[in-house]
């Protein structure tokens, strides 16, 4: 994670660029992480003003997650771009998305929780197989079998209990 920490103290004003490939050993270092393998190349432009850093980050790559539909493994293309600005000696200010706030003697900035939360964004919340590899035919002809088809849906009957209340109207 080392390769995400900042160490901007003694940087004079200007753009600085950093490069950083993300592997198994970065989801396996974060204790609560739900992804556990992927390939990422994360690419971060770094401005540095007078009490302001100012980062661009480009996420490109894959992270291996479960189908929804079928349970296989696939994987998941992952494509993001963020902007994080960190003002420096600003004990004022209240941390947001993503503008954070650092007091003085800070002289480096971690990045690597906001990578991952990045990353974590980007993969979609319902993941299926691609379609050029689809779903596992098997699974899904069973899970076919298993829905329910014209002939084992029932015929909704009614209950008088509640066909009574039906009947009763509010003076409200």
């Amino acid at each position: 994670m080392k390769d995400l920490v900042i160490p901007f103290a003694g940087m004079k004003e200007g753009k600085y660029s950093f490069s950083v490939e993300l592997n198994d050993t970065f989801f396996d270092a974060l204790e609560f992480s739900e992804i556990k393998k992927g390939k990422i190349k994360v690419a971060i432009e770094m401005e540095r003003r007078p009490m302001l850093l100012n980062f661009d980050i480009k996420i490109e790559g894959t992270v291996e997650r479960e189908c929804d539909r079928c349970g296989n493994m696939y994987d998941q293309p992952v494509h993001d771009n963020r902007n994080v600005v960190v003002n420096l000696n600003a004990d004022h200010f209240e941390d947001e998305d993503d503008l954070i706030s650092l007091p003085a003697n800070y002289n480096d900035f971690d990045l690597t929780q906001y990578i991952y939360e990045y990353i974590s964004l980007a993969v979609p919340a319902k993941q299926v197989c691609p379609e050029s590899v689809g779903c596992d035919p098997e699974i899904i002809r069973k899970l076919n079998q298993l829905q329910p088809g014209e002939k084992t849906k029932k015929k909704k009957e009614s209950d008088p209990r509640w066909d009574a209340l039906k009947n009763f109207k509010s003076d409200n």
